[in-house]
């Protein structure tokens, strides 16, 4: 059966760009679930999607082969994703708060996982790391009302938090549940500061 067949980029789903993606921005983006399983997206730019599917993560024979129909072959339909995953089992919100990476080929995905794993791990210091996770969310609890200034403050404190989204990966529990709460932070800030920007222009 063709592999188009795990494709949830679909008729029913699908949208119409008013312009023609850029094929130089194309690239395959690796979702890790909790279950063994990854999401793969083809992405065709920043606003649309022409792939997303859901298979075993150590399934590399089917995993092969979507990464060479995505790389292969032009797009059929393009959509969103928030669109295309509503036909699996994971909601669009938990998709965005899973770990990604954007890989070249399927025998990257399972060792891209086992060193992303070991990273977090080497991170946590035994423990260790919640404390200076938990002194970053205080710091970032302490604002002015002046959301320019605010941001400006912490906004290297905010790419610090950035580069270390692999912790959405931590066995730990405190670890993943505090980095999404500095996730939170971090956006609340930046799009305060968004809205003041704008409002001021």
């Amino acid at each position: 059966m063709s592999i188009q067949k795990y494709n949830c980029v679909t008729p029913e789903n699908a949208v119409n760009p008013k312009y023609t993606p850029n094929p130089a921005d194309r690239k395959i983006q690796v979702y890790y679930t909790d279950k063994n399983q990854v999401i793969i997206v083809g992405v065709a730019d920043n606003n649309f999607i022409h792939w997303l599917s859901v298979t075993k993560m150590d399934d590399l024979a089917t995993n092969r082969a979507i990464f060479t129909e995505i790389t292969a072959n032009e797009p059929k339909l393009y959509g969103h994703l928030y669109l295309a995953v509503e036909k699996t089992k994971y909601s669009y919100e938990k998709v965005e708060g899973m770990y990604s990476a954007e890989l070249r080929q399927a025998e990257m995905i399972v060792p891209h996982y086992e060193e992303t794993k070991k990273l977090c791990k080497m991170r946590e210091m035994r423990g260790k790391y919640i404390e200076i996770l938990r002194c970053y969310l205080d710091m970032l609890s302490v604002t002015t009302g002046d959301a320019r200034a605010d941001y400006d403050q912490y906004k290297v404190l905010i790419k610090l938090i950035k580069s270390e989204n692999y912790l959405r990966l931590s066995d730990n529990d405190t670890v993943r549940k505090l980095y999404q709460q500095l996730e939170a932070r971090c956006f609340r800030i930046y799009q305060d500061y968004m809205t003041e920007a704008r409002g001021g222009a």
